[in-house]
């Protein structure tokens, strides 16, 4: 056999820096029709252009027709554009550099950055409505509740996502701890999970590979993945159990947090149904320990 020989990819789509590999795999899991390719093909060379441009203008710039770009979208196990592309540009935006997102999301004249960020948390909120199924909520919150115990994985600013539920959790009753250290302590705190336990795996834009490696672990022997994470191409999507999708464009170079720790306050909702009296008497027995060691100023009942 030559040495230069090699398998097809099935996807069809060209190798190298310019066709994303998480769009190569998906493509290659399904059967296009020969202008589906023509839209495969020009998404992996013009990302950018797949991000931002709608269904009509990606349409005429390929050739094809708008049905075409949206039947695309469909075959990937999208609703439409407007859900492919939700997910599409969440995962191009991370396989950029910050300082690059940044040139991206410069303001124009007249435009705040109170107003530009709270009009594009507006619009994450909106998404989530979408991206986010009560069902799968009350999927995630069972699957904490009924687990053994919980370990919630973040890293960086996304941490603080962690910080509420794991906190929240705790105040509950619920055996949930949060591990935030990276690196060979994520592994460390991870390392014991079995069946009967819960891993929250929670990252976003540019995918931590320690969170991943841990949830990726984790479920092969036996534990439960929860993930929070903003795209369907995101390496956390293809290895959890259960995944809660939420968007977190900012208007800057960083990620926002508002949707995510909205869900989570959803998630925290859930669970403290779930709790019914115990969780209540839980509660209360924490704020008891609270006013005993008079952590906060007094009401002012006067």
């Amino acid at each position: 056999m030559s040495n230069d020989s090699h398998t097809p990819d099935p996807s069809g789509l060209p190798d190298g820096a310019g066709s994303p590999e998480w769009l190569r795999e998906r493509v290659a899991e399904v059967k296009l029709t020969p202008k589906g390719e023509l839209v495969a093909r020009f998404l992996a060379a013009n990302p950018r252009a797949g991000s931002v441009e709608s269904a009509s203008e990606l349409a005429e710039r390929i050739g094809v027709n708008v049905a075409t770009v949206v039947r695309f979208a469909q075959t990937l196990g999208f609703s439409g554009w407007p859900e492919f592309q939700l997910h599409f540009r969440h995962r191009y935006l991370g396989s950029l550099l910050p300082t690059d997102v940044l040139r991206s999301h410069r303001q124009g004249e007249g435009t705040s950055h109170l107003e530009a960020a709270i009009r594009r948390d507006t619009e994450n909120l909106q998404a989530a409505l979408t991206s986010v199924s009560p069902e799968t909520v009350e999927q995630a919150a069972r699957t904490i509740y009924d687990a053994r115990r919980t370990v919630v994985v973040a890293s960086g600013s996304f941490a603080a996502v962690g910080q509420v539920l794991a906190h929240l959790s705790a105040v509950m009753g619920l055996p949930v701890t949060l591990e935030t250290r990276g690196g060979v302590s994520t592994v460390a705190t991870c390392a014991a999970l079995e069946a009967g336990d819960c891993l929250v795996a929670i990252s976003f834009w540019r995918q931590m590979r320690d969170v991943s490696r841990a949830a990726r672990d984790a479920r092969e022997r036996g534990a439960t993945v929860v993930a929070i994470t903003d795209s369907v191409f995101s390496p956390l999507a293809e290895i959890a159990d259960t995944t809660l999708m939420v968007p977190t464009e900012s208007a800057s170079f960083f990620q926002s947090l508002t949707a995510p720790l909205s869900v989570v306050y959803a998630l925290l909702a859930q669970l403290e149904e779930l709790g019914g009296d115990e969780a209540e008497n839980t509660i209360a027995r924490v704020q008891r320990v609270w006013a005993d060691l008079d952590l906060f100023h007094p009401y002012d009942t006067t």
